[in-house]
């Protein structure tokens, strides 16, 4: 055996081999693959595992170092490879957003050797910051669908509610509820009302009613409405030229009484002078032949300002208390301001419509007219354009839901409250700017032009592609808002209304109030006067903090007027009766007929103050026509609202190409549009009831001094509100 030993050992050391007989133990390392990048993640703190290989290609394990991994990447990293892939994993920890970009070196410990390199990179996105604006939902971030959601708090968490009307607010089930404020000042002359932004208000209760004669109505803080005499002497009963015997009160009774010398027996009207009694006869003052006109424009006549063959397309006016008329019209030609004056100039930057005085500023809708979306105040002694409101700027996001957008109605609700009605035609719809679909949003403004608040419009009725109008707007006198939308029968402007009428009402502030779907009512203007809302296509009066009837009258209510007094529908045309009512109630206090030979000959009624040697008294003008003297086509009408009598009737020196289409009273005149034709070239007068009224049609526009005749400071004095066509009751 030790022979055997031996020769097995010379053997050895004769073949050359030495350490074990291995040779080029030294290998080489590379990584598969040579680059990892990771998927784009928040910078949420959460690890991410990648893996890779490492190939060691010799035939022995190697003792190796590495270089290179820092936060946001970490691995666990041998210190020997054996031959062949050994698997890392790469860590991924971001915790702040960005991107990142790092080197993984590998060496044998020492070999000469390049290092093996892997590079590694990421990036993170910082994880958006959720809004909490609902006291009772709880809003986080979800990575997996990449958005904000929601999740109620514990019932019964306290909160703060938006409004000033709750009070013991609490969330339940993900909402902030609470109890209704109690709002009583124990003041029966007052209507105790809550506002979401303001709280409770105590408003001035509809005026106590008379019994139409002799007695007027009171109130008292504690007993609530009563009677009292009026002053005696307090003329009563119809007006009257007698010198015989007048009726007058006294101690609360209608009673006659033979008239003094110098009794005013006719009181001076704007064609008349006054009458007194001599003796028994009633001897009138000088008297002119009627009312002439001190200035007049006709569109018809009047040409192309732009120099085509086309009269300008002038439909529409505003009146400033001065007299001043400003006019516009549908996208066609510019607003000329103060036309009747010698310093008229037209509007600058081109067409305009849906104009309003607001702050003695001209405000109007689409303005400048391209891209259309914008209201704009204007200066109108210079008519620079003192603020532009862009809805598309202030809400981007409605473009998401809607394409072209234009403005529908212009409402003020206050001297820092507009309401702007913006009607658009939804994104996506087909034909587009042909489609009958249409999306509403409100947006209320302040006086310099800054959005307050903007919201979509959203009800069923919107969802049916019947073109669906705002054809009704109007605001009561702490600034709630009112619109009133319906069908339309017609695809283009002037646009007819249909049946079935949704209203609509906000606070000032732009919050909803409540909603009310009327059937077989057809849409038309909005008036709101003491707590009630008077619709155009109805003969019910609804209550305006809930949209409910009220009562009703036997006849439509038209475009009424109402003073503190007394409610007065429209007059029918080529009708001959007209009505008053007691304010706030539906008992018939007086009827007022023409004679045979007389028709209404307009539609159109509005209020005003008559002055009078016992004060103003408030009248009810309208327009008349004789079917007898042709010399005299028609007549102003003035109506007394208190008891139906005829204050005066003065001839008209106007041609009546079409009845008077819009009036309205300024300090001492009377700003009149007639003569506004289809534009289709039919010779008739364009549509009045429509939206907008007498779109593209051409008007004459008419001064006329009407001396004693000032606007009336009555809750709703006519269609628009006011001759500045602000759609606002009067304070």
């Amino acid at each position: 055996m030790r022979v055997l030993a031996a020769i097995l050992a010379v053997l050895l050391v004769g073949s050359g081999c030495k350490n074990n007989g291995v040779t080029g133990v030294e290998g080489t390392l590379r990584f598969d693959p040579d680059a990892l990048v990771f998927d784009t993640v928040f910078a949420d703190g959460d690890s991410r595992l990648r893996e890779v290989n490492i190939v060691n290609e010799g035939r022995a394990s190697v003792e190796v170092s590495w270089v290179g991994l820092a936060t946001p990447f970490s691995a666990d990293l041998p210190t020997r490879l054996p031959p062949g892939a050994t698997t890392l994993t790469i860590r991924y920890t971001p915790t702040v957003a960005g991107r990142f970009s790092q080197l993984l070196d590998v060496k044998i410990n020492g070999s000469k050797a390049d290092p093996a390199t892997l590079a590694v990179e990421a990036t993170a996105r910082e994880i958006p910051t959720c809004d909490d604006a609902d006291p009772c939902l709880e809003a986080h971030f979800d990575k997996v669908s990449a958005s904000c959601v929601s999740t109620p708090v514990a019932d019964e968490t306290p909160c703060d509610s938006d409004t000033l009307c709750l009070v013991n607010t609490r969330c339940i089930a993900g909402r902030c509820v609470g109890d209704a404020r109690t709002c009583a000042d124990d003041n029966k002359c007052t209507v105790d009302v809550c506002y979401p932004k303001t709280g409770c208000e105590f408003l001035p209760a509809p005026p106590c009613p008379g019994d139409g004669s002799c007695m007027e109505g009171v109130c008292d803080p504690q007993l609530g409405c009563g009677l009292k005499p009026r002053e005696d002497g307090t003329a009563c009963g119809s007006f009257t030229s007698s010198c015989t015997e007048v009726s007058v009160c006294i101690e609360g009774a209608c009673e006659l009484r033979d008239p003094p010398d110098g009794f005013v027996c006719r009181e001076a009207s704007p064609c008349n002078d006054e009458g007194r009694c001599q003796g028994n006869v009633c001897v009138q003052g000088s008297t002119q032949w009627g009312l002439q006109p001190s200035w007049t424009f006709d569109t018809l006549t009047a040409g192309d300002p732009d120099g085509g063959s086309l009269p300008p397309r002038l439909h529409d006016f505003v009146l400033e208390p001065s007299g001043a008329m400003s006019l516009s019209g549908f996208f066609d030609v510019p607003a000329v301001l103060r036309a009747n004056t010698p310093n008229s100039l037209a509007a600058p930057l081109g067409a305009s419509r849906r104009c309003i005085l607001w702050n003695g500023r001209y405000v109007c809708a689409d303005y400048p007219a391209s891209p259309n979306g914008k209201v704009s105040a204007l200066d109108l002694a210079t008519g620079s354009n003192l603020w532009t409101f862009d809805v598309r700027s202030a809400r981007p996001d409605f473009l998401e839901v809607a394409s072209t957008i234009f403005l529908a109605r212009l409402v003020v609700q206050d001297s820092d409250r507009l309401a702007a009605i913006f009607e658009a035609y939804p994104r996506n719809a087909p034909g587009d700017s042909s489609t009958q679909c249409r999306r509403y949003f409100l947006a209320v403004i302040d006086a310099a032009g800054q959005l307050v608040q903007a919201q979509q419009i959203v009800d069923p009725l919107f969802d049916t592609c019947n073109h669906p109008h705002p054809y009704g707007v109007a605001a009561d006198s702490v600034g709630n808002l009112f619109i009133s939308y319906s069908p339309t029968v017609s695809n283009q402007a002037p646009l007819v209304p249909a049946d079935t009428t949704l209203i609509i009402s906000f606070s000032r502030d732009g919050v909803f109030r409540w909603k009310r779907l009327n059937t077989g009512m057809r849409g038309g203007e909005l008036a709101v006067a003491r707590g009630l809302l008077y619709a155009e296509y109805t003969s019910v009066v609804l209550d305006a903090t809930s949209g409910q009837p009220v009562f009703a009258i036997p006849n439509e209510l038209g475009r009424a007027v109402i003073s503190t007094d007394r409610l007065v529908p429209a007059p029918v045309q080529d009708g001959n009766t007209l009505r008053g009512y007691e304010a706030g109630i539906n008992t018939l206090r007086w009827t007022y007929t023409l004679p045979g030979s007389e028709l209404f000959w307009s539609d159109q009624l509005r209020l005003a103050n008559w002055q009078t040697s016992k004060g103003p008294r408030v009248v009810a003008l309208t327009w008349v026509k004789s079917l007898v003297d042709l010399h005299d086509p028609y007549s102003l009408l003035a109506i007394d609202v208190q008891d139906g009598a005829t204050a005066f009737q003065c001839p008209v020196a106007v041609g009546d190409r079409t009845p008077p289409q819009l009036f309205e009273v300024a300090n001492g005149t009377i700003a009149m549009m007639n003569g506004a034709m289809d534009p289709n070239g039919t010779g008739m007068p364009g549509c009045n009831k429509c939206d907008p009224p007498l779109a593209g049609s051409s008007g004459t526009f008419v001064s006329i001094p009407t001396p004693k005749l000032a606007p009336a400071n009555q809750p709703w004095v006519g269609t628009f509100g006011g001759s500045g066509h602000d759609h606002r009751e009067n304070n």
